[in-house]
């Protein structure tokens, strides 16, 4: 897991992965384009745990309702992503607008040529 970065929102942190933690993808209002998580290489699973043992680190109330987030946090492979997210806390729904893949992570193409480190 990535270490605790310096500026962690800790009430949207808390609520982000007690979200993850309590519904599955298909139980909930969580939205996201399909061919985003294919460009980044990740399943919705991944996103699960990234957003269950993340951080959000940066946070910024939208003119409507809602929220954007960005979370950092890694899957369980020990591959580190951000995520940035809408988020409307009273309907219980999160927007999945964007992934990247953090640097210093193995990319795909090593994990499967057997040359990146676990």
């Amino acid at each position: 897991m990535l270490p605790q970065p310096e500026r962690v929102c800790s009430l949207e942190t808390v609520w982000i992965r007690e979200f993850a933690s309590m519904y599955l993808p298909s139980e909930t209002g969580l939205s996201y384009a399909p061919q985003s998580l294919r460009d980044a290489g990740i399943s919705l699973l991944d996103v699960r745990n990234i957003c269950r043992r993340g951080y959000v680190v940066f946070a910024d109330k939208l003119n409507g309702p809602g929220a954007v987030w960005v979370i950092e946090g890694d899957n369980n492979d020990g591959e580190s992503f951000r995520l940035t997210v809408t988020v409307i806390t009273e309907q219980l729904a999160v927007d999945l607008n964007k992934v990247e893949r953090l640097t210093g992570s193995v990319s795909l193409e090593e994990k499967r040529d057997g040359h990146g480190t676990a």
